[in-house]
């Protein structure tokens, strides 16, 4: 058509198509099915949360209990000369019980006044020797054949007693536990700053999601527009269309009201994840940074990013629409189209290994892949404002290139049937208008 586009018609059209699509059962269905797998989800997780609580508080309370019984270890000190084993009695997770014989020391072993019997002989010194007395129908004991060994408290106990007060105040502790190894991790030039510090969470996040809902765009919006303009072929409806409607408005009409009516399913999507997190949010703590609002400017960049890509992606299903003359060729020609939008997964690793690298510099200016790309360098901070700038307007202008063909393309082949035209006489129609 020359000159300009009835707004009427295409108002018209829009709102037809719109009503059309959403009220076909099929969009319902996929609309609906993901607030209840949501809901399915949220519940389950719930259900799940609630158990592992109770068990965990039930442990947490056995552990209270069992801690709060501190063992009891008692000894008997027969060494030569001045006590070996006079102080540090009190030793982590055990307390040292001294008895005056061995006698009195089974005696309340098996009064149950102590968990265990330790006897130093007076050799100890120097053989090492330490007695652990136990009576013999405790063989069976679940921890072997004398119960809790207490080898470490135990140790601990010797060596407090026989060199604490020969090494310097503050070091006594170093006898029992000699280190504790900790491990740091430095970049090659050196430097030990957090790998997270500038990380935004809640920012990646935010375009993370709006990634895995444009793919969906571009799986479903984009496809609706596809599918109807095939099955109207198929059927001749397009040929009445055309005796009211003139072709760009029908196109333009189709493109907008399908387009919303996949949004929408979109933002449905979207909605009924989001009050998923939230409610997840009220049963578990969820870091803050996830459950902040984007900044304004992070708004835009993502609806930018959206807006176009599906314009982009829609523009060229519509195309593809328009030269194919059966839904059969027309589902298996636009995998040309959405397969390269995947590319962006595909390479995900080199994207977040190198995000500045030439790869991720490329795929962030050709147009099928830059969206995606896009959204995934935003979301681990990898792109600066002028570098975001000039994605979008070479996105942006990729879409209005897109449908200017897809115009070309559906004004010259709209009521053509049977043979599928050469890209030679696509270009040729293409460059005559």
């Amino acid at each position: 058509m020359k000159g300009r586009t009835p707004v009427g018609s295409v108002r018209i059209v829009t709102r037809h198509e719109f009503r059309t699509a959403v009220t076909r059962p099929s969009y319902i269905i996929l609309t609906a099915a993901m607030p209840v797998l949501v809901a399915m989800a949220v519940a389950g997780f719930a259900v799940f949360t609630l158990v592992t609580r109770e068990d965990a508080e039930a442990e947490t309370a056995s552990s209270a209990e069992s801690s709060a019984q501190t063992p009891r270890l008692g000894y008997v000190d027969l060494t030569d000369g001045p006590a070996l084993f006079g102080a540090h009695q009190d030793q982590p997770g055990a307390l040292f019980v001294p008895m005056p014989d061995r006698d009195a020391g089974i005696a309340a072993l098996n009064d149950e006044q102590i968990d265990a019997l330790f006897v130093f002989p007076p050799d100890y010194a120097e053989t090492g020797t330490v007695v652990r007395v136990r009576f013999a129908d405790d063989a069976g004991s679940v921890f072997g054949p004398d119960g809790p060994s207490y080898s470490g408290t135990l140790r601990g106990f010797v060596l407090s007693n026989l060199f604490a007060d020969e090494v310097p105040v503050g070091l006594a502790e170093r006898l029992q536990i000699p280190y504790r190894l900790e491990i740091e991790e430095v970049r090659p030039d050196g430097g030990t700053e957090d790998e997270s510090a500038g990380f935004d969470l809640g920012r990646a996040a935010f375009f993370a999601v709006a990634g895995i809902s444009l793919l969906f765009s571009v799986f479903f919006s984009s496809g609706y527009v596809l599918n109807a303009l095939v099955e109207e072929k198929e059927n001749r409806v397009m040929e009445v269309l055309l005796s009211s409607v003139k072709p760009d408005a029908l196109l333009l009409g189709k493109f907008l009201g399908l387009g919303a009516a996949g949004l929408l399913q979109m933002a449905a999507w979207l909605a009924s994840v989001g009050v998923g997190v939230l409610v997840v949010g009220l049963i578990v703590d969820i870091p803050a940074d996830i459950l902040t609002m984007p900044g304004i400017g992070d708004i835009g960049i993502a609806a930018g990013y959206f807006l176009f890509g599906y314009a982009l992606f829609a523009s060229l299903m519509a195309a593809v629409g328009a030269v194919t003359t059966s839904l059969r060729e027309a589902n298996q020609i636009s995998a040309i189209v959405i397969v390269p939008a995947f590319i962006p997964v595909w390479l995900n690793f080199i994207l977040f290994t190198e995000p500045e690298g030439t790869v991720a510099r490329v795929l962030t200016y050709i147009p099928v892949t830059a969206p995606v790309t896009g959204f995934i360098r935003l979301a681990i901070g990898a792109m600066g404002p002028l570098e975001t700038v000039a994605a979008l307007l070479v996105l942006a202008a990729s879409a209005a290139g897109a449908l200017w063909l897809a115009m070309r393309l559906f004004r010259a082949y709209l009521l053509m049937y049977g043979k599928r035209p050469t890209l030679k006489e696509m270009a040729r129609s293409v460059v005559s208008g």
